[in-house]
């Protein structure tokens, strides 16, 4: 059994995990411990580690207790040097990959490929957490709502500037959640809104939608809950995409390269669905 050492990020969530040998098959008592802290501070952060993309695929669905399929799909990277690299450059507001859907992947990893210094942090917060810390005028005001999120062929992307990446879809997609959305594996509560991708709260006015998610947003990303990972090369980072939103800063294409390899799991929508978005930053745009 490996002897890890567990350090929090911050209050709020995520966890720096140090210790781990990184060969497959990991031995229960470490897969129990590093479950426990995915549960409980939803982000996991593994320095240093020289892993393939088979490794970081069997761990990321270890975590929620399922076996990785087989997998020959050439891995997807977020870069702003590779041909073909995901989100090159700019910045991404707040957001949980694929919120649009009934069943969004559950864990989304990133694992530093290529990373140059000074680079771009990746920024994380837990609804979990501001759903717990909600003051309580302010909660009973959204206990009934649901909202909407999503996307016509763009996302919302409140709050933004010239800075932040729109991503274009040939087709909407959108799915409707209670604001107090349970956790469908936890069954725990989260405030379940985001810059990025909530459309709107069904029943409210413009106005009344718009000033409703300024509050929530206030609290959701009040920075003493923000918790930054700073990337370095070998970095393995994973999350629970259901409870924790990520973003991140602005990426320049003639900055230092920033090569993230990408492993989530499972993906419940089907592929036609999940069809890659056009960026509105690419090179030469």
């Amino acid at each position: 059994m490996a002897e890890l050492t567990i350090r929090a990020m911050n209050e709020a969530v995520g966890a720096e995990v140090e210790g781990l040998d990184p060969r497959w098959p990991l031995d229960d008592d470490t897969l129990t411990q590093l479950r426990a802290v995915f549960d409980d501070r939803g982000v996991l952060v593994l320095r240093d580690l020289d892993v393939d993309e088979t490794f970081q695929r069997r761990l990321v669905y270890a975590l929620i207790g399922e076996e990785a399929p087989e997998e020959t799909r050439k891995p997807q990277l977020v870069s702003n040097k590779e041909p073909g690299g995901a989100a090159p450059y700019g910045r991404l507001l707040f957001h949980c990959d694929m919120m649009w859907a009934e069943r969004p992947e559950p864990v989304v990893s990133l694992y530093g490929a290529h990373v140059e210094q000074p680079s771009v942090p990746t920024a994380f917060v837990s609804m979990a957490h501001a759903w717990a810390t909600l003051p309580d005028a302010l909660r009973a005001r959204v206990e009934g709502l649901e909202a909407r999120h999503g996307h016509e062929h763009y996302y919302p992307n409140r709050g933004g500037d010239d800075d932040v990446i729109d991503s274009y879809y040939e087709d909407p997609h959108s799915s409707v959640k209670p604001i107090p959305f349970l956790h469908p594996r936890t069954g725990i509560p989260l405030l379940y809104v985001s810059q990025q991708v909530t459309m709107e709260i069904l029943g409210l006015s413009s106005e009344e939608n718009e000033a409703l998610l300024e509050e929530l947003f206030a609290h959701l990303y009040e920075p003493a809950g923000v918790a930054l990972h700073e990337w370095r090369t070998g970095d393995l980072v994973i999350w629970d995409n259901i409870a924790v939103q990520h973003a991140r800063g602005s990426v320049a294409l003639d900055g230092p390269a920033r090569t993230l390899r990408k492993v989530t799991g499972p993906i419940y929508v089907s592929a036609d669905e999940r069809k890659a978005p056009t960026f509105s930053k690419l090179p030469g745009s």
